[in-house]
């Protein structure tokens, strides 16, 4: 291991040491307490549940000033220290709760609620200050300093970054001034807020606590957007050129789907269709061959079997008919008396042709069956 490797992990070693946070029963050393540079919190040897107590050992906190206080996450809610009653506060430390200050005593960085509340304190109150109170260079004050009399100011520096990561300082300035007026830092007096417009120079100049760039007081944080009406006429026309087109696309696309189901449907049933005549074909077949007389020659047989001709005769001119295709309305059942060689033939237009069973009764010489036409001798060949 090269010497430079070894100084960087003795350096990440020492630095996890002392960055360690005691726990409880640890030693501790309340002189190692103070406030954070940047963000001003209480900074002691005890992890966030304890505090560094007079006997320099970490105890558990009596208290909290928050509702849902940093460092409890795995705590239930009924475990967590109770919160001071009114009249008392919790500090930063939180050992204990404490009664509140009078106006002149000693409270911590920013903590207005240490401070006792004045009797017309929902007067004084403000967004500035809690309650009317206001803790400033360490000191309680009434933020009851009307116009032209002298006041206090707390300026503190915080670092805020630029989007370039450019560091620059962000000063708060707090003052004990009433509602609606400023300390001046140079007059030391209360003077009157400006409107949005004026020339400022700070955010405690304004009504609005936000003074522009440009050096002028600008909009509040909460300040509502109002959009000019024609806004709301192109969102609007926006609105219903995105419903219409969306109903536009939804139609074409549900037309097309339709036209697509109707020719899969119709091929299902043209399918089906030429199936039923398939068999229709088949059973006429076996109809016309059990029909025919005693020693029938094969070519007779055959030829009976596509045509709708009683003469049998094999040299006519009529193309077969292919038995998985519709057969025409020319052929009919016939239900009559023989007469002399051939049976008389009654024509039907019917394009679905159910095949009956055969009813002979021989005592009558009467007999239902179904005539074809004879076939070619250029016929189908077994």
């Amino acid at each position: 291991m090269r010497p430079s490797t070894s100084i960087t992990l003795l350096s990440i070693s020492l630095l996890g040491v002392v960055s360690a946070k005691s726990g409880f029963g640890e030693a501790c050393d309340q002189g190692n307490t103070h406030l954070d540079t940047n963000t001003y919190n209480l900074i002691t040897d005890c992890d966030s549940t304890t505090y560094c107590a007079a006997n320099g050992t970490c105890a558990y906190k009596g208290c909290r000033k928050d509702i849902y206080p940093f460092g409890y996450s795995d705590y239930a809610f009924d475990q967590l220290p109770p919160l001071c009653p009114q009249g008392q506060f919790c500090p930063d430390e939180g050992d204990q709760c404490m009664n509140q200050v009078p106006v002149g005593g000693s409270c911590q960085k920013d903590r207005d609620n240490e401070c006792a509340l004045a009797d017309n304190y929902r007067d004084l109150a403000g967004f500035l200050n809690t309650n009317g109170s206001i803790c400033l260079n360490f000191t309680c004050y009434y933020a009851d300093v009307t116009l032209g009399q002298t006041c206090v100011t707390d300026n503190t520096a915080y670092t805020a970054y630029l989007d370039n990561g450019a560091a620059y300082a962000f000063i708060v300035s707090r003052d004990n001034c009433a509602n609606g007026m400023y300390c001046d830092g140079t007059a030391l007096q209360c003077m009157k807020m400006k409107r949005q417009g004026e020339t400022c120079s700070g955010n405690k100049e304004c009504l609005t606590y936000n003074c522009g760039d440009d050096g002028k007081c600008g909009k509040a944080a909460d300040d509502p957007i109002h959009p000019p009406a024609w806004q709301y006429v192109l969102v609007g026309l926006g609105i219903v050129i995105l419903i219409g087109g969306v109903m536009t696309a939804l139609w074409f696309t549900h037309r097309r789907s339709r036209n697509e189901n109707q020719i899969r449907l119709e091929q299902y049933y043209n399918e089906q269709i030429a199936y039923r005549q398939s068999i229709m074909s088949m059973s006429h077949a076996k109809n016309s061959l059990l029909s025919l007389p005693p020693n029938t020659s094969p070519d007779i047989a055959r030829s009976s079997l596509y045509r709708d001709d009683s003469s049998w005769n094999p040299t006519g001119n009529d193309a077969l008919l292919p038995p998985n295709m519709r057969r025409d309305s020319t052929s009919g059942w016939s239900d009559g008396e023989p007469s002399g060689t051939r049976d008389r033939i009654e024509r039907v237009d019917s394009d679905a042709l159910l095949m009956p069973s055969h009813d002979h009764h021989h005592g009558g010489n009467r007999e239902s069956r179904y005539m074809d036409a004879p076939e070619p001798r250029g016929g189908y060949r077994e």
